[in-house]
């Protein structure tokens, strides 16, 4: 039998990746732009703890279980690789132990299908905001987009954990540390991360925050790489996800009423998931890919979808479902893969999601936009959309609502509905994950004074440079389903409505 030892490769690391990994302080925080190595400081952390603790328990943060299956595993795992270890060899994923000679960590896991089990006996417990993670003891702690944890949460339910392995680890560098990346929040509610930045200030030998552009991983990355997204990006978008540059506050938006840390949920079916990680042959990448709707949860299977679209050059679909309790939840907005795809493409993408949905009933909301055409075919957008639902077995009932609405219209129904108090409307809510780029748009939404009341700022939607799925597209499609379905049930009760409740 072959004697597994950690790997000696010489390994190129950018200034940040140094510098968190030598820092002596035993809380790291990098807020980091785009491609800047942030999986890399993950796995030099995992590498060092697994031999520096053998036989620790640690944890890996992540948002929600699916984040850490789709987005943080995948590039871990490829960072490891460049550190000359391998899946199966040297660890494990979602799978009990496989080597012979094996000392399991002081205080094993309940369940290994969802940790990171290294031949030193250390094993990283894969932790979700979307379960309960209180019972466990751990030694040392990684979280991956950290602006992304509700910090409330994360400080009673994670944090609290870090109280393992005194009597085996105490005098270790790596007992107790955390390492937590980040890219840079783009929401008030991911604004939490900054308190470490304070706290780096006024207690520099415990915290150690670093913020870091992509050019300082320059030297991996292609030669024209700053020049496309360039070409790509608008200025805005380049200075948040390439130089790093915290973005600015816009001010007067179209959706005055929204609060994401109130009106945002997740929904993932992790019994679902971990259903994907065979316990045989451990974790998958390929099979978190192309996952569909069996995924989430606040999907009710005996109830009809809503849909609208935005069209051009760029479309996309939104997706909400009412329930019986009187919410509309937004389930998802789907976005193009590519520049230039084709609207039937995009439909089809949206019939691959949710072909398991046992209810193949969608109400489709459009006005005169979904008439026109882009010149690639005869038929109208409304025309492509409905003729790729019925192909895939849907049966559509078409709402067709003619001119578009005032801008201060939708603004007032808005203010109104996000608020959640309104006695005839339904509770709106929206999925954190699946309607992120919704979210953004909601968000991004600024608004001016027109000759009718307010306007929204829809500039960026012309300027062929400006990455798409950030501007007002997502919001205007949204717009149909919320002011096409329920804006008459404000109408009916002639202008009056509970109070505003205090938060």
């Amino acid at each position: 039998m072959v004697e597994i030892s950690k790997p000696k490769l010489q390994v190129r690391r950018n200034l940040a990746q140094i510098l968190i990994r030598t820092a002596p302080q035993k809380i790291k925080v990098l807020e980091g732009a785009r491609a800047v190595g942030k999986s890399t400081v993950l796995a030099d952390e995992m590498s060092e703890t697994a031999c520096d603790m053998p036989r620790s328990t640690n944890f890996l943060q992540g948002r929600t279980y699916q984040q850490i299956l789709t987005r943080t595993l995948p590039s871990t795992i490829l960072s490891l690789e460049t550190l000359g270890y391998k899946n199966g060899i040297h660890f494990t994923i979602g799978q009990k132990p496989i080597w012979k000679k094996y000392n399991l960590p002081y205080e094993p896991p309940l369940d290994w299908g969802k940790t990171i089990a290294w031949w030193t006996g250390a094993v990283w417990v894969m932790l979700s905001q979307d379960v309960s993670s209180r019972g466990i003891n751990t030694c040392s702690g990684l979280a991956d987009e950290y602006c992304e944890l509700d910090p409330a949460k994360f400080q009673a339910e994670t944090y609290a954990t870090l109280r393992g392995g005194k009597s085996h680890f105490e005098n270790k560098k790596r007992w107790l540390s955390q390492v937590y990346v980040s890219s840079i929040p783009r929401t008030q509610e991911g604004k939490h991360i900054y308190t470490y930045e304070q706290a780096a200030l006024t207690t520099p030998n415990e915290v150690f925050y670093l913020r870091a552009p992509t050019r300082i991983n320059a030297e991996n990355l292609p030669d024209n790489y700053f020049k496309m997204q360039r070409r790509i990006m608008s200025k805005y978008e380049y200075d948040i996800e390439i130089e790093n540059i915290r973005p600015r506050a816009v001010g007067g938006g179209f959706y005055p009423a929204f609060n994401e840390r109130h009106l945002c949920y997740d929904a993932f079916d992790n019994d679902y998931l971990r259903g994907l990680v065979d316990e045989g042959v451990g974790y998958d990448r390929t099979k978190f890919e192309k996952l569909d709707c069996r995924e989430v949860t606040d999907i009710i299977p005996s109830t009809p979808l809503d849909i609208a679209l935005d069209y051009g050059k760029f479309c996309c679909i939104v997706t909400a479902q009412e329930t019986f309790l009187s919410e509309c939840n937004f389930l998802s907005s789907i976005t193009p893969e590519e520049a230039g795809e084709m609207l039937e493409v995009l439909v089809q993408r949206w019939c691959d999601y949710y072909q398991p949905h046992p209810t193949k009933r969608v109400s489709y909301w459009y006005d005169q936009t979904a008439i026109g055409k882009d010149g690639r075919s005869p038929k109208t957008y409304a025309d492509i959309v409905v003729e790729v639902l019925i192909k895939n077995g849907w049966d559509v009932d078409q709402q067709y609502y003619g001119a578009a609405p005032e801008h201060s219209d939708k603004y007032k129904f808005w203010s109104i509905a996000m608020r959640n108090d309104h006695p005839l409307l339904p509770i709106f809510k929206w999925n954190r994950t699946k309607c992120k780029y919704l979210i953004e748009s909601i968000n991004n939404s600024a608004a001016k004074e027109g000759k009718f009341g307010p306007e929204k700022i829809k500039t960026d939607e012309r300027k062929r440079h400006v990455d798409q799925r950030y501007t007002t597209h997502q919001g205007d499609a949204m717009d149909m389903i919320g002011y096409f379905k329920y804006s008459h049930l404000i109408e009916s009760s002639q202008g009056l409505w509970l109070p505003s409740r205090s938060s």
